[in-house]
């Protein structure tokens, strides 16, 4: 299968709601998973940031 059709496969995929979303919300990252019903990876994000607080105050950076 070329790069276009499997694109043309996980869009449909996605688009037609045969994945997984698996998301874990940590205190300084959050990670996502999409999966098909196989088990399968299709996607993978990762978000970190800082926090602190100043003043009285909560900051939040990356």
């Amino acid at each position: 299968m070329g790069k276009e059709a499997a694109f043309l496969s996980l869009k449909e995929s996605i688009e037609e709601g045969r994945t997984s979303l698996g998301i874990e919300f940590g205190s300084t990252r959050i990670k996502a998973v999409l999966t098909d019903f196989s088990g399968n990876i299709l996607a993978v994000g990762i978000h970190d940031w800082e926090n602190s607080f100043q003043n009285g105050v909560w900051t939040y950076g990356i």
